[in-house]
């Protein structure tokens, strides 16, 4: 397949299906300029609909429009985000010496292609059924104004230009649930390009009670084997550590605005769904479309994010403890040490001192989803009996 030179990046990249769909198309001139333009007229909408909001502050009016009007700050928050993390995740990558996956052995190499051919089929999935949501919502549908803002201002204020303008208004559902999500897909790509690189960490740590250098009965050859082995993996761990650091002290303030404005759009999303008076009928194909993507990116994420966790876990545990030393000189004892100290905690997608990206994370957002859920619900029934 033929690259221009700017998307080919210096390493070896066993995504690159994954990293042209989601980082390098973003990184393209003419698609930031793309992205600008759309990015500064959603900021216009959104600064239009919020003078009017000040204006006709109703609890009806919030109803119908609250939902979309979120959703323009995390559009908003995903244009401007999307095209300076791809840039980030892509440096980082080429200044971390990224190990090709056949660097080991042919075992890692096959489990590495296994774990990508699933991953390239999520993404096709999933960015599908996105797309089929998009597709879904620029067919016009009777009370389309009841829901969608812009559609309604169009028609009261530009009623002339309303066939054009509701054309490009809608047409731009075709791209905007992939630019929403691909936030998300770049942090799946970046937990899977560190987990790669520790599984061959791992492997080369495994080496050392392999019997290809156990059996060498020279203990000089034997220690020097052992001191490179050691030494390569405590600058390829120090590289490893750096780059995920260097990452999530960039996304911090991303990942901030993202759980703010996306647990603000998940509340009015439900509180729409609860409240709303007309028929919701014709509309479950759209909301089908939008929830079954956005909950597979939403599990991938977490679940990524724990097996880097599990992992590393994993090679101090069962690993560097079980490792054999009893041959090894005293320089490679001190590497030994080396290595322990820096992998006795388990490497984290650490945003802050309480949030990490694992299980954890993931079932305190279904739980608090859950509690706004039920909340709402009683508070619907309760207005509905008074």
């Amino acid at each position: 397949m033929f690259l221009p030179t700017w998307q080919k990046p210096k390493y070896d990249d066993c995504m690159w299906l994954f990293r042209i769909i989601c980082l390098d198309i973003f990184r393209t001139k003419p698609v930031k300029r793309l992205l600008n333009i759309l990015l500064c007229t959603i900021i216009l909408q959104t600064i239009l609909q919020s003078i009017i909001f000040l204006q006709i502050s109703t609890r009806p009016y919030w109803i119908k429009f609250s939902s979309m009007y979120c959703s323009s700050f995390f559009i908003i928050i995903s244009i401007y985000s999307t095209p300076r993390i791809a840039d980030a995740v892509i440096n980082c990558l080429e200044s971390s010496d990224v190990w090709p996956i056949n660097a080991t052995s042919r075992t890692i190499e096959q489990k590495i292609k296994l774990e990508v051919l699933y991953l390239n089929t999520f993404l096709i999935v999933s960015i599908c059924m996105s797309l089929t949501g998009g597709v879904l919502h620029t067919i016009p549908l009777d009370d389309d104004r009841e829901i969608f803002y812009t559609i309604a201002m169009i028609e009261d204020y530009l009623p002339q230009w309303k066939n054009v303008l509701c054309f490009m208004y809608r047409s731009s559902f075709l791209i905007l649930p992939l630019l929403m999500g691909t936030p998300f897909y770049i942090a799946i790509y970046m937990c899977c390009q560190m987990r790669f690189q520790i599984y061959m960490l791992l492997h080369l740590w495994e080496s050392l009670d392999q019997k290809l250098i156990t059996n060498i009965t020279d203990d000089e050859k034997y220690n020097e084997m052992v001191k490179k082995v050691l030494v390569l993996s405590i600058q390829k761990n120090s590289r490893i550590q750096r780059t995920l650091r260097k990452l999530i002290n960039d996304f911090k303030h991303f990942v901030f605005l993202f759980t703010v404005v996306g647990a603000l759009q998940i509340i009015c999303l439900i509180f729409f769904v609860i409240s709303f008076e007309g028929s919701l009928e014709r509309r479950y194909s759209r909301f089908a479309m939008m929830t079954i993507p956005s909950g597979l990116v939403f599990i991938h994420v977490i679940v990524n994010g724990q097996m880097v966790e599990d992992i590393t876990n994993r090679a101090f545990d069962e690993v560097l403890k079980s490792l054999d030393w009893s041959r090894w000189n005293k320089e490679n004892k001190k590497l030994y040490l080396i290595v322990l100290s820096n992998n006795q905690k388990p490497l984290k997608l650490k945003f802050s001192e309480s949030v990490s990206l694992n299980y954890k994370l993931g079932l305190g957002i279904l739980k608090s989803t859950y509690s706004i859920v039920s909340l709402l619900w009683y508070l619907k029934k309760k207005s509905d009996l008074d």
